[in-house]
């Protein structure tokens, strides 16, 4: 069988799913939304604010609330952007770059599905998810 492009669509589609199920379950055992926990892992290195809203698809207000709230939490820090000293640039604290690798962590759904494969199919599987990223990644027409 050669499958096209719409024959992919809902076995990715339940792929995704049980990501965002995992990672929605362990951000509230921390006491994170999911998208908070997002963001925390976007945070592996400082982002505008407008480049997280864009990462997190919302609009920069409620970014700026959702960073407000993590922000109290000591789990990020907003700083002047050294380009543009009226935006902020953010990034994450010591706590927070150790909650967000806890977070990765303790995804024991989705790390068991991955060890369940055999190495030859998780050494088939990288290069295609790098692939499916890069061309997720590009503008389209």
């Amino acid at each position: 069988m050669n499958p096209d492009a719409s024959d992919l669509v809902e076995p990715l589609a339940r792929v995704v799913r049980g990501y965002y199920d995992d990672l929605a379950a362990v951000a509230g055992r921390h006491g994170l939304s999911t998208t908070q926990a997002r963001a925390l892992i976007a945070l592996d290195h400082p982002l505008s604010m407008s480049a997280l809203a864009e990462h997190l698809v919302c609009d920069a207000s409620n970014a700026t609330g959702l960073v407000a709230r993590m922000e109290a939490r000591g789990l990020v820090a907003r700083t002047p952007s050294p380009e543009d000293r009226r935006s902020k640039t953010v990034h994450a604290t010591g706590d927070g770059h150790r909650l967000a690798r806890s977070l990765r962590a303790e995804m024991h759904t989705v790390h068991g599905a991955l060890a369940d494969l055999t190495p030859t199919e998780r050494g088939a599987l990288l290069p295609l998810l790098h692939r499916l990223g890069e061309l997720l990644g590009r503008p389209r027409d």
